[in-house]
């Protein structure tokens, strides 16, 4: 075994996390396997994961399983439904390929989770790094990960140069995972590498002290942990500025228009949009509805995605007559963006 994979395993026995949701039961310290690995909950919890910590992600998956409690449920239910239970977990590309690979899996290999990890790949949204992590904890196959996690590890244990969204950089630490990953308990070791990112070897303050691999770590050697990994070269994020629009009829229904697949919140059901000007407002309003005008307005919401900051600039709108597509607002069962949920929660 590898400098690294040895002391993270005996650490990953007493130490590990082995209780969360979407586990197996816990293996014996000499490897023998408990109960195996629900491969339908490795794979959700994999694909919730990315991008997202794990203490935001149990509750989220808890109430999906809940809904979706196999693969064929999944497979079965339409993307609205789906989108309702993902809505404000974000980066929703993630939940519609889940969907999409839901109903191949059923389709092309009659409702069972392909072993092999050339299919798992190529199934939507799963990357070389997930597809191995899957495989690795369901099956105890022999596959590297490289998540976020196994990156900071990898970049402050040999002193890696270069920010890991570098090709060269990249291609280094897949090196490095490979050369680390053992034979024997691979399924161990992907839970024990990403457990020690995640709970010591953490972005900020890592707790090197009760860290398994600080005698070989050249970080901790040469008190570099906050220079790996090497941070990417900044930008400043560009600002943007909307109107969003809240149609209500009498009832105190509201209009809501499903997005398109592309682009942010994709496939949820959101309010109208338009320029944050007067005149594209008012153009807007009388194009929905001549006798639409303007009720009120409520305090913008400041919402940051990765490359621009947005403010949205809520305006009530009444509408008078009757029109199509209004709905209750508690009894949706649509997935709507986190800003849509905090306007909602100021409507009367």
């Amino acid at each position: 075994m590898s400098s690294i994979s040895k002391p993270l395993l005996k650490w990953f026995d007493q130490h590990g996390r082995h209780s969360l949701p979407w586990q197996a039961t816990p293996s014996s310290p000499q490897g023998g396997q408990g109960s195996p690995a629900n491969i339908y909950h490795v794979w959700l919890s994999e694909i919730m994961l990315q991008q997202t910590q794990v203490s935001t992600v149990i509750g989220y998956f808890n109430n999906f399983i809940h809904h979706f409690p196999n693969l064929a449920s999944l497979a079965n239910a339409s993307e609205d439904a789906v989108l309702a239970q993902w809505a404000g977990l974000g980066y929703y590309a993630r939940a519609r390929n889940l969907h999409k690979s839901a109903k191949i899996i059923m389709q092309d290999y009659q409702g069972v989770f392909p072993d092999n990890i050339e299919q798992v790949v190529a199934l939507p949204g799963i990357g070389e790094s997930t597809a191995g992590a899957i495989l690795s904890i369901s099956f105890n196959q022999n596959h590297s990960i490289l998540d976020g996690n196994v990156k900071r590890v990898l970049s402050r244990y040999h002193q890696v140069k270069g920010h890991y969204g570098q090709a060269q950089t990249l291609k280094q630490l897949w090196m490095l995972a490979r050369q680390h990953t053992p034979n024997a308990r691979n399924n161990d070791y992907t839970q024990a590498i990403m457990d020690l990112g995640a709970t010591l070897c953490t972005r900020t303050n890592p707790d090197c002290s009760r860290c398994p691999v600080q005698q070989e770590c050249q970080a901790y050697q040469h008190n570099t942990q906050t220079e790996y990994p090497n941070p990417k070269p900044k930008k400043n994020k560009s600002r943007r500025s909307i109107a969003m629009l809240v149609y209500q009829n009498k009832q105190g229904h509201i209009y809501l228009e499903k997005r398109p697949t592309k682009g942010i919140w994709g496939g949820l059901w959101s309010f109208m949009e338009c320029e944050d000007n007067p005149q594209e407002i008012n153009h807007t309003i009388q194009q929905f509805n001549a006798k639409s005008c303007i009720n009120r307005v409520l305090n913008p919401i400041k919402h940051s995605f990765t490359h621009y900051h947005l403010t949205i600039n809520p305006i009530i709108v009444d509408c008078p007559e009757q029109v199509l597509g209004f709905q209750s607002i508690n009894q949706l069962k649509v997935g709507v963006p986190t800003p849509v949920n905090k306007i909602l929660a100021q409507l009367d």
